[in-house]
């Protein structure tokens, strides 16, 4: 019987099983089909589209299964692959207009002012946009037909492994896709209790007819060919610019136990076969003309032959990254863990369930590790299923891409931020001519939103995004916090500082001094919001500028310090953190988004821009002020509504934001909320995750729900430990293995029962911290040993020696 696409197969299916009764386990056995992994995730059904696939990846290659059980598709990625875009040989000159610029704004004319950039592109007839990301190719792999009786897709978090098994009147056959961190290959196996039958071929993504246009413009040939035991692709593009990419290749070897090859139109086909292997690289082209298939099809040879040792060589580099961190609030007798993904998200559209909520943190963690490698993970992650992908699948600096890394650091995968390390550092040269041709200062400027350069491409009249000068200053934050993670001196004197130095270097030509002596940011801009009393959105003195801009200066004081470097520099940043305009709070008690006279709040908005500085930190600027610490929990509230009225809305990374702020503020029951939502509306059922309310494939939350549930569970600055500040009531009980805490910290386990709270630490240095509990303790001993304790304790910490630390809170 040939199963036809959509539902109807489906209803052969179930069908099926139930006549049935699902009787194939003694089949199943024989190839070990059908099993649950212990962490990762069950699904029913195949992926009704793309953004449903299951999901596979090394940093380098992606590859996403989709399909049916006897008509599969594997859309295959790599991060290399943005397709090249005409460019222009400098950013526009937006500094000649400067002065301009500023006088509009300056007397209220924030449209006018928001224009000239506009103006001055067309002038220049700068057309340049951000090279597009692309998927690579599809490998389609079709099986002899017949009646399914029982069907099921998984992924395992800990081997990486997105596995397909089936079982029909013919038998129980299983498929099995991951790519290879050890060996970089993407390695797709296929077995079964009888023979296999199959054709493999690669083909080009499937074109609609809307991007017919794109594609015919941007793509110059397409070659695929089949001959003997290998598969080759070859694309050429159009155009090449200033990054020099011409095409890609890609090839694969197929390896067989038993059965024959047969090539037949364009495809290998197979014939009983015992197992069939399919080992696949691909590679960017700077030298089209020149082939690479060659060179690929020799690495290939080298590659072992054997599923079983390419899986041990993979899951012991994928695997370790994954388990060094593990959440838990539930046991695993707790029913919603037999549960497949589509029941879970089912079940999570009236509440989350504990088990949706520990699934999505793996999920997350998973997706970001696959996804990271030669650049951290882009809107899209590694993957891609179609030609035009959301703002060109890219890196948008402005939230996505921070909230993409956020949990980098505090779940313990700290080698993953050196892909955004490197990525940045790449571009240092873009960055500084930006710098210079849209502001006529030194230092460097990061744009918005990025792919391949570090270019401005964006100057819209509502969107004016070249008046943001955050990016640098925020990710500058991360390079800075790299170190205070993990206390490599060696880091921040030859990267992390240098990196922080030049986006000081940027603000310190950049700001000017109004009347009242204060420095004012002008122009300014907060991440995409305009006053409810201008429609525009270019402004002064957006309040998240503001927070950037003291957060860095601080960090380079103390870097400079800690390097015993640049006294001068010291006493020049702090003179300028003195002149920084002060926070406020606005008429309607909330804290104000921008600090200048005569501009509204405007709440209903997705982003949170204003909190920026409580994202990551216990701001001591905020909160050491309960009028600033009330203004942020009633700006809280008021974002709240909007969510609320939404059921949670689009951009789910601003849910993220939101909920690190509130949970700074200990506002438990807003975090609970927020954590409702982004584990329960945000998720496929292929536990990708989405950018907005089901739908829109996205990998912000993938990184920031997980950050979220750590800052919620355990916090930290350096000398500082907060334990529990923002537990929901329903969270009795659970535990935490392996995080990271600022001041070079690890978290071996954390577990609490109630009032009792049990806290296994490590440092790698000797120090004295101080502990914050969530209140007053009842009984605190510390490695056995009773003391008496108020609200917080001063615990020395030895190197490397693990210490116990037992609480009952009153």
């Amino acid at each position: 019987m040939i199963i036809n696409r959509g539902r109807d197969w489906l209803i052969i299916i179930m069908t099926a099983f139930l006549i049935t009764g699902g009787c194939f386990s003694a089949f199943a056995q024989k190839i070990n089909a059908f099993v649950a992994p212990a962490r990762g995730f069950t699904s029913w059904q195949p992926a009704a589209n793309w953004e449903h696939a299951m999901l596979t990846g090394n940093g380098t290659m992606g590859a996403m299964v989709m399909g049916q059980p006897y008509d599969e598709t594997i859309i295959l990625s790599h991060a290399a692959l943005y397709m090249p875009l005409a460019q222009s040989k400098k950013p526009i000159s937006q500094a000649d207009r400067l002065e301009e610029i500023r006088n509009l704004l300056l007397s209220g004319k924030n449209k006018e002012a928001a224009l000239i950039p506009v103006e001055q592109r067309n002038i220049e007839n700068y057309k340049d946009e951000r090279d597009p990301f692309i998927p690579a190719f599809d490998v389609d792999i079709v099986q002899q037909p017949d009646a399914i009786h029982k069907y099921q897709r998984s992924v395992n978090f800990e081997t990486g492994e997105a596995i397909t098994d089936w079982a029909s009147e013919k038998g129980v056959f299983q498929r099995k896709v991951f790519v290879s961190r050890k060996d970089s290959v993407v390695v797709i196996s296929i077995k079964g209790d009888q023979p296999i039958n199959c054709s493999i071929n690669f083909n080009q993504r499937p074109v609609e007819w809307q991007q017919s246009k794109f594609v015919r413009e941007g793509i110059r040939e397409v070659k695929k060919e089949a001959e003997a035991e290998w598969l080759t692709f070859r694309s050429g593009f159009k155009i090449k610019n200033r990054v020099g990419l011409e095409g890609y290749e890609g090839v694969g070897r197929l390896i067989l136990k038993g059965g024959n090859i047969e090539t037949k139109e364009g495809k290998l086909t197979i014939e009983n076969a015992d197992e069939v292997l399919l080992l696949i690289k691909i590679a960017p082209s700077f030298d089209y003309k020149n082939s690479q298939l060659n060179l690929l099809k020799s690495a290939l040879m080298k590659v072992p032959g054997d599923y079983l040792l390419l899986l041990k060589n993979h899951a012991g580099i994928h695997g370790e990254l994954f388990k060094r961190v593990k959440f838990n609030l539930t046991t695993t007798n707790d029913d919603d863990n037999k549960l497949n993904a589509e029941e879970l998200i089912l079940k999570a559209k009236s509440k989350s369930s504990k088990v949706m909520i520990e699934k999505a943190f793996d999920a997350g963690r998973y997706n970001v590790i696959s996804s990271t490698g030669y650049n951290p993970p882009n809107l899209q992650g590694i993957w891609s299923g179609t030609w035009t992908a959301p703002w060109t699948g890219g890196f948008t600096n402005d939230g996505n891409l921070a909230t993409a890394i956020s949990a980098n650091l505090s779940t313990n995968m700290p080698e993953l931020m050196h892909s955004f390390f490197n990525y940045h550092e790449r571009l240092m040269d873009d960055y500084r001519l930006n710098a210079n041709c849209l502001y006529n200062c030194r230092g460097i400027h990061i744009p918005a939103q990025a792919t391949t350069t570090g270019w401005d491409t964006d100057f819209g009249e509502t969107w004016c995004l070249t008046f943001w000068t955050g990016a640098a200053g925020w990710t500058a934050g991360f390079f800075y916090d790299y170190y205070l993670y993990t206390g490599d001196k060696a880091f921040l004197q030859q990267h992390a500082y240098p990196f922080m130095k030049e986006a000081a270097l940027f603000y310190e030509d950049f700001m000017t001094l109004g009347t009242d002596g204060k420095l004012v940011f002008n122009p300014s801009y907060s991440p995409e919001n305009n006053p409810s009393n201008n429609t525009s959105q270019a402004t002064l003195n957006a309040t998240m500028d503001v927070m950037i801009a003291k957060q860095l200066l601080r960090n380079c004081i103390t870097a400079a310090k800690t390097l015993n470097t640049d006294k001068q520099k010291i006493k020049q940043w702090e003179a300028m953190l003195a002149k920084m305009p002060e926070y406020d709070v606005a008429d309607d008690g909330s804290f104000r988004e921008w600090l200048w006279d005569g501009v509204a709040e405007n709440h209903h908005h997705r982003h949170t821009s204003q909190l920026y500085s409580l994202y990551d930190h216990a701001d001591p600027d905020i909160l050491s002020k309960p009028e600033l610490t009330n203004a942020v929990a009633k700006t809280i509230q008021e974002k709240m509504k909007f969510r609320n009225a939404e059921g949670g809305g689009e951009m789910a990374f601003g849910l993220v934001q939101l909920g690190l702020a509130a949970s700074r503020i200990s506002d438990v029951k807003t975090v609970e909320r927020i954590v409702q939502w982004l584990s329960s509306k945000y998720w496929s059922n292929g536990m990708g995750s989405f950018h907005n309310v089901g739908g829109l494939f996205n990998t912000d939350i993938s990184g920031g729900l997980p950050y979220l549930i750590t800052q919620m569970l355990i916090s930290a600055e350096p000398g500082s430990i907060s334990i529990l500040p923002a537990l929901p009531a329903d969270w009795d009980k659970g535990s935490i293995e392996g995080i990271l805490l600022r001041g070079q910290v690890k978290v071996n386990k954390m577990e609490w029962n109630g009032k009792k709270i049990q806290l296994k630490l490590t440092s790698t240095i000797d120090q004295r911290v101080q502990l914050q509990f969530p209140g007053f303790i009842d009984y605190l001993t510390v490695n056995e040993k009773q003391v008496a304790i108020a609200k917080s304790y001063s615990i020395s910490l030895s190197a490397n020696k693990e210490i116990t630390i037992i609480t009952t809170l009153k």
